[in-house]
């Protein structure tokens, strides 16, 4: 591949990688939703928690590529945009999203995993939490995806 393709290739993935996150986050948010409906009417919808638990692994996907191609495109500019603030900002909010998705999002998927496993499908007062918490989580994880697009977009400094 020539110099000149390299670029515009990392920031196709990178742009990829990013709509890959945001995307799956807020298929997350309907499966949820689902989720929740089913549980209100005292199903146990298996089918549904199962393509669930395949959802983090495809937003770690998209976060490693991510990263790599961000990285590839600083490689590639000698770090040019690293000085400026929208960068610096969009960073951080990148740094926000991975924290919250594995400390927030993934620590109540798992405790409501454990709640599901262990009782009866019924929309106990600790799942009332989990969902509460959850609902936070994705509210915050598509507003931080929101503002790095606005940052991306009007580059200013």
């Amino acid at each position: 591949m020539q110099i000149p393709y390299l670029f515009p290739t990392f920031l196709m993935l990178h742009l990829t990688a990013l709509v890959l996150m945001a995307g799956t986050t807020l298929v997350d948010y309907l499966s949820y939703a689902s989720l929740w409906k089913s549980l209100g009417q005292g199903e146990r919808p298996t089918v549904l928690i199962n393509m669930m638990d395949k959802l983090p692994r495809v937003i770690g996907i998209g976060a490693a590529m991510l990263i790599l191609t961000g990285i590839g495109m600083m490689i590639l500019t000698h770090g040019v945009f690293g000085e400026q603030i929208w960068f610096r900002i969009k960073f951080g909010l990148v740094i926000l999203v991975i924290l919250n998705g594995l400390l927030i999002g993934r620590q109540q998927g798992v405790k409501l995993r454990r709640i599901l496993d262990n009782s009866e499908p019924d929309l106990t007062g600790e799942v009332h939490k989990v969902k509460s918490r959850l609902g936070r989580f994705h509210l915050t994880q598509l507003l931080l995806f929101l503002l790095i697009i606005f940052l991306s977009v009007f580059k200013f400094n």
